[in-house]
């Protein structure tokens, strides 16, 4: 069998990086106030055993620290991005097998109920539970090409959830064709898999390209899919668990608010509906969620676009030692060996050229951890000069999410030290201060 999320959470438990709570939880916020606490203190993996009225467990915060997508690569965490941008290089595309344990428990019809899974409801102003892990995988009408993403999905009944989707994502792309041929748009949910494929479900390709290809790069070998019961396409063999249906054409409901990526509530908006034909599971089946604007959810959302900007960066010509995209997709900072006076300029705008939604683009020196927010406002207060050290571009293309027009302007600062004069700012470090254990001294 294939890695699937189960080998994953064993591989961090062995790590010290998975973290079980027993005690009883409620999905209705009791959850996400606990998973929250966890995000802020170890940031391991969270594995909630009992959930209140549910057999199923439910997991999440497979993101949520650098280790663990260093865990995921096999390395250490300041090389997770130039694995990233190494293994895309060459994609894969998936095999088809015959059987998988989501085959397990199959229900089509009436007998299929969303009601079956402990759907987490986050945030007090929440309309209710969401799916937030969920890949929904489809395929154009007109191309046959598949397509893989994440949306948010709002329960409304035990067969029927909103789903958030509109062009320019492929998916909304996606189902205005079908809509305009004057046909349902058939979709699977996968819920509950390895890390990899929420990765690729995260990233945005060219229009007309498969994610799961990019999913065998990232894995070094085909993904293993297998074939849905109802509908005419293929999830991840290694699933916990597979809902399937359609997006009905021509049908909008009132969906939110919801609590999103930028710490605010999405209103209510006029939304699209799945309709449900069948549930396949395994016997024992674990649920998967995501706290939308957690730790986790930027380093999902963030590490594909973490590689292209390094990507871009190296294009420069630029002595890059890493880039990171925390503690939100709308910021970065960039550590290089600085090569001449101007080159933090050149590196924040080769940033802003490959990634749009960038607002705020920070460069420090080599000596500078750009995964510690403290140690890039220590640089910037150390080593920046204000009055030659900014770069700011005006009316450019931001977000995309912007009814206030805020998210227009970019901003770079060059917090590196000036050229040539290391001996003065190199940082003071304490010999052994790297190997001491605190526990052998108490």
């Amino acid at each position: 069998m294939q890695e699937d999320l189960r080998s994953f959470l064993a591989k961090a438990e062995r790590s010290g990086k998975l973290q079980r709570i027993r005690r009883e939880v409620d999905p209705k916020f009791e959850l996400a106030a606990v998973l929250k606490k966890i995000q802020t203190t170890s940031g391991k993996v969270a594995l909630f055993e009992k959930v209140k009225g549910y057999e199923m467990p439910v997991v999440s915060n497979v993101f949520g620290s650098r280790e663990i997508l260093a865990l995921i690569f096999d390395t250490v965490p300041e090389d997770v991005v130039r694995e990233f941008v190494s293994r895309r290089e060459r994609q894969i595309k998936p095999v088809l097998v015959r059987d998988s344990p989501v085959k397990e428990v199959i229900k089509t019809g009436e007998e299929a109920s969303i009601q079956a899974l402990p759907l987490v409801t986050h945030c007090e102003k929440d309309n209710g539970p969401f799916v937030t892990a969920g890949i929904i995988i489809t395929r154009d009408p007109q191309t046959g090409i598949r397509n893989v993403s994440i949306n948010r999905m709002m329960y409304k009944n035990e067969n029927t959830l909103g789903c958030r989707m509109m062009p320019p994502q492929h998916l909304g792309i996606i189902q205005v064709k079908a809509e305009e041929m004057g046909k349902p748009l058939e979709v699977a949910v996968a819920i509950g898999n390895h890390p990899i494929e929420l990765l690729v479900a995260s990233t945005t390709l060219p229009f007309g390209y498969d994610e799961f290809d990019l999913a065998g790069a990232l894995r070094g070998e085909p993904l293993e899919l297998v074939k849905c019961e109802t509908i005419d396409l293929e999830v991840p063999a290694g699933s916990e668990i597979v809902l399937e249906g359609e997006i009905l054409p021509n049908v909008r409901e009132a969906e939110g608010p919801f609590g999103d990526f930028m710490q605010c509530y999405i209103p209510v908006m006029e939304n699209h509906v799945f309709k449900l034909k069948a549930i396949s599971r395994r016997k024992d089946a674990i649920y998967q969620t995501i706290q939308a604007s957690s730790l986790e959810d930027m380093h999902l959302l963030g590490l594909s676009r973490e590689a292209d900007v390094y990507k871009a960066v190296i294009n420069t010509g630029a002595k890059i030692k890493a880039v990171s995209l925390i503690p939100t997709i709308l910021s970065c900072a960039i550590s290089i060996e600085k090569q001449f006076t101007g080159e933090p300029k050149n590196v924040a705008a080769a940033a802003f050229g490959c990634y749009s939604w960038l607002k705020y683009c920070v460069v420090v020196d080599h000596d500078v951890n750009v995964f510690d927010i403290n140690d890039v406002w220590w640089a910037m207060a150390s080593r920046s000069d204000i009055n030659k050290g900014l770069f700011v571009m005006e009316h450019a293309r931001g977000f995309p999410r912007d009814p206030f027009n805020i998210h227009s302007g970019k901003l770079a600062i060059d917090a590196t030290a000036p050229l040539n004069c290391w001996g003065e700012f190199e940082r003071k470090r304490i010999p052994g201060e790297e190997s001491i254990n605190l526990q052998d001294y108490l």
